[in-house]
């Protein structure tokens, strides 16, 4: 998968084989997709969708706790059968980006502002921002050209909803979109590996 000419920015901790399944999930990320859900219009449907099991936590959910990985499931299972467009996703993504706009996110921008740093800048802390999401799991990132990026997430128990890969794919862009004219994430076939994601982003 590994090209020979492309560069390490962000390395895993472990082998391949031995990344950790994430097991619990930051409420905050939930939270701000609920909010974006409400945002759009999309929110009473998505209630009528949650599990009677996960239903009680995710509607009381407050930012700044860990929740078993099962209540992250059942909160993007619930989103991915609203059966949202491409357009729709890409809506939330934006005001999610909004929603998240918090201390790194809003230095780093300014950062770029000033200095001219590039996409590189938000990409060598990818480590940094997904510990901040998931417990277990891991992030590594490669770089395969100057203004092209290949992300793997490993060990993702959530890989296997498309609204998440789908929704993480334009978080990223709208994230690394703060440090370039333009930014574009892809989203890679991953075959028989339900829990891993891996995404393509170049820029101009």
């Amino acid at each position: 998968m590994r090209g020979i000419a492309e560069e390490i920015v962000v390395a895993l901790d472990v082998p391949r084989n031995r990344v950790p399944l994430t097991t619990k999930f930051r409420s905050t990320w939930i939270v701000a997709s609920q909010n974006a859900l409400r945002d759009c219009g999309f929110f009473d449907r998505y209630t009528k969708l949650l599990s009677q099991v996960h239903r009680d936590i995710l509607l009381t959910a407050v930012v700044g706790t860990w929740l078993p990985v099962s209540v992250a499931v059942a909160h993007y299972s619930a989103c991915d059968e609203l059966g949202l467009s491409e357009g729709d996703i890409k809506t939330i993504g934006t005001i999610l980006t909004r929603h998240l706009n918090n201390a790194f996110v809003s230095v780093a921008g300014r950062f770029a502002r000033q200095v001219g740093a590039t996409p590189w800048l938000p990409l060598s802390y990818a480590r940094r921002v997904w510990d901040r999401m998931c417990t277990g799991g891991a992030i590594a990132v490669y770089k395969e050209g100057p203004k092209e990026a290949r992300v793997e997430v490993l060990g993702c128990t959530l890989g296997h909803i498309p609204y998440f890969r789908e929704g993480l794919r334009d978080l990223g862009s709208g994230l690394g979109a703060l440090f370039c004219e333009a930014m574009y994430v892809k989203l890679l076939p991953t075959a028989k590996e339900p829990t891993t994601i891996v995404y393509r982003a170049s820029w101009a």
